[in-house]
């Protein structure tokens, strides 16, 4: 995913961009080095996906990643590593002069899987698409790379933090959110939402709200703009994910929803545009995204996480 996105793109490509760590095409594949492999560093880690990389350094194994997507820029020492790429649209050439060691992917993609298989490359398939899902992620990655206890002090400290945000919200009122993936540019069409299994609306629980779309079977989906009048939400969080918008461009996407005065989350004032990078990654600063949610879901609560 990045995670991140561009305001201009068209909200079905958007969602594949920032869907790479979103989606459930999540299946495991490992590929083992052929005796013709080309010698490389044995440490050498490219992660697919920007919540993969933060992973990787939040283990401590930083020093191990020899390359990173277009769209990872955290911790800030990634953005010193070359670029390959991203996810859908891999360098092949560049991971082909990195020579890594290891893959660490999102999902199974056919063309990456056969570039790892012809270069003798690992690939390690990990699925962080819900909390018990990056819970896992987290250990199968720290198993991966030889560094178990670290990864299982990780994944305490993310549940004790969560519950930490449930406390602080608990007992409070519990708003109907509607979690806003992508739309149409100022427009309200191409709405896209998510049903009760992504990790959006788990962490939008976690900070005491109630997704709009609780009930749905699906994980992301479109809404029709009917639909969302009658549900009436009481909180609109709109994710432009990584984008830089000025005031003026904000003010913007949050006026736009003025078209339907007669949602609660209109006539309150609580739309709220979500620019951070990290706010649509299922990695290790989930937590971070709970306490956003909270304080502005809970505004007496505004202490949380700072």
């Amino acid at each position: 995913m990045s995670l991140q996105c561009r305001k201009a793109e068209n909200p079905r490509r958007r969602i594949g961009a920032l869907g790479v760590g979103l989606v459930g095409l999540l299946v495991c594949a490992a590929c083992a080095p052929t005796s013709d492999a080309p010698a490389r560093a044995e440490s050498g880690i490219v992660a697919f996906g920007p919540h993969l990389t933060e992973t990787v350094f939040a283990l401590g194994q930083g020093d191990r990643v020899v390359g990173r997507t277009r769209y990872c820029d955290y911790p800030p020492e990634a953005l010193r590593l070359p670029v390959v790429g991203d996810y859908l649209s891999p360098d092949f050439e560049k991971l082909t002069v990195l020579r890594p060691s290891l893959l660490i992917v999102p999902g199974a993609d056919a063309k990456l899987s056969t570039f790892a298989k012809l270069k003798g490359i690992p690939a390690l398939n990990v699925d962080m698409d819900t909390l018990a899902s990056i819970d896992a992620g987290i250990a199968t990655i720290g198993a991966a790379l030889g560094c178990g206890e670290r990864a299982d002090s990780l994944r305490a400290q993310l549940r004790d933090r969560l519950d930490g945000v449930r406390r602080a919200t608990a007992g409070k009122p519990r708003p109907r959110v509607l979690i806003l993936t992508a739309r149409g540019n100022h427009d309200l069409t191409g709405l896209y939402t998510v049903g009760p299994t992504s990790f959006l609306a788990e962490l939008v629980d976690v900070a005491g709200g109630e997704n709009l779309f609780a009930e749905s079977p699906q994980r992301y989906f479109e809404a029709s703009k009917e639909t969302i009048v009658m549900r009436a939400p009481e909180v609109i969080f709109e994710f432009h994910a990584g984008e830089t918008l000025a005031e003026k461009e904000r003010k913007a996407f949050a006026d736009d929803w003025k078209r339907l005065p007669s949602l609660p989350a209109v006539r309150d004032g609580r739309v709220h545009i979500i620019t951070e990078s990290y706010a649509m990654r299922p990695g290790p600063r989930i937590v971070d995204v709970a306490e956003l949610f909270a304080r502005l879901l809970h505004p007496d609560a505004a202490q949380i996480g700072q």
